[in-house]
């Protein structure tokens, strides 16, 4: 007996088994299209995972760093507040004239708008500029002191460091600086003696020096008042 098939047979044989494996229908790829969007969605999930988990300590170092130039910049105004009262009381200063921060950019930083023309807005205005920049411009050439021809003088305190590390020395890494703004400058208004804005900014960096990366900083700015006898400003 021959074992041998004929060409027939085998054509026969081979759509025999075409017939057994069954015809592609639209189900069977609408359900290869399931699988896909599946694990495109998986995917998807995994990236954003890997994502959060990868950036979620930069996150939390920034909101540390922010929380503490707000803590720097809060320790600025309260050592400020207690040098003015200090001022008033000994006779020192007699009002807020003279004491405010002016000049340091074309049309001085204390004017909003130039020449009182509300369509004429100041880009040296201090609230247009960023803290660094202000802290640059009162110090142009970096050497941790206010630069008299600059600022005037006109500052009450200038990077100053207040907290202590472990050894009982001062971490220059954290500082704020304080200034006094005329609130009525610009506005064409007389300007009131009696009254001013206090503005406090503070700065954390990556270092020592005042030229190191600024990593965070915080501005507060305050109304005050010329304290009357037995008060506080």
């Amino acid at each position: 007996m021959s074992l041998k098939m004929s060409k027939k047979e085998k054509i026969k044989n081979f759509l025999k088994a075409l017939t057994a494996c069954g015809p592609r229908t639209a189900n069977s790829g609408s359900g290869m299209m399931v699988v896909i969007l599946v694990l495109a969605f998986m995917l998807t999930v995994g990236v954003a995972v890997l994502t959060v988990t990868s950036s979620g300590p930069k996150v939390s170092a920034m909101m540390r760093y922010q929380e503490e130039a707000f803590n720097a910049a809060e320790a600025g105004f309260d050592a400020a507040r207690m040098s003015l009262e200090d001022f008033f009381g000994n006779g020192a200063w007699v009002n807020f004239s003279n004491h405010y921060l002016t000049g340091l950019t074309p049309y001085s930083l204390d004017v909003a708008f130039i020449g009182g023309d509300l369509t004429k807005p100041n880009p040296g205005y201090f609230r247009r500029l960023t803290d660094e920049q202000i802290l640059n411009l009162i110090d142009t050439n970096h050497d941790g002191m206010p630069d008299l021809t600059a600022a005037n003088g006109q500052v009450v305190f200038f990077e100053e460091p207040f907290v202590y590390d472990q050894s009982g020395k001062l971490d220059e890494r954290y500082r704020y600086t304080v200034f006094l703004i005329d609130d009525e400058a610009g506005t064409g208004a007389a300007s009131d003696p009696t009254d001013c804005l206090m503005v406090c900014i503070g700065v954390v960096r990556s270092g020592p020096k005042v030229t190191d990366n600024i990593l965070a900083t915080c501005r507060l700015e305050i109304e005050i008042e010329m304290p009357q006898a037995g008060t506080n400003p």
